[in-house]
C-alpha cells in the first residue's frame, strides 16, 4: 500500500504526560534493489510516578517511491512510500537496524 510521509522537523522535543520523545535522524537504507526510509528517535519517561526509563527506536514508513517530490499545505516536504508487508523482509530489516543503529524497538507502518 502506498502512503504519503510528511517529513517532520528533527530534534524537536514532543512532551507527553510522563516524558517526551523526539526524532533524531531521517535515513535511507539500500535494501535489495529498493531504498527503505527509516527514522531514529528516542523517548524518555522522566515524569512518571512509576519511575524513569527510555528507549531508542526506529520507525519505518516503508520503501521510497518518490523522495520529497511535493509539499503539504504547511510547506513541509512529503515523500511517497510503500509499506513493507513481507514478514521475511521485516525480520531481516529489523536485524539490520538493530545491529547498525543500536536500537531496542522497531515499528513498521
Amino acid at each position: 500500500m502506498r502512503r504519503i510521509y510528511t517529513h517532520e522537523e528533527l530534534n524537536k522535543e514532543v512532551r507527553f504526560i510522563a516524558g517526551y520523545y523526539l526524532l533524531e535522524e531521517e535515513k535511507r537504507l539500500n535494501y535489495g534493489e529498493r531504498e527503505v526510509l527509516y527514522l531514529i528517535g528516542h523517548a524518555a519517561i522522566d515524569n512518571s510516578c512509576c519511575g524513569v526509563g527510555g528507549c531508542r527506536y526506529a520507525l519505518i514508513p516503508g520503501y521510497v517511491v518518490a523522495w520529497k517530490n511535493k509539499t503539504d499545505e504547511t510547506g513541509k516536504p512529503v515523500s511517497e512510500v510503500e509499506t513493507i508487508v513481507d514478514e521475511d523482509s521485516k525480520t531481516e530489516l529489523a536485524g539490520i537496524l538493530k545491529e547498525k543503529e543500536a536500537i531496542t524497538q522497531i515499528e513498521f507502518w
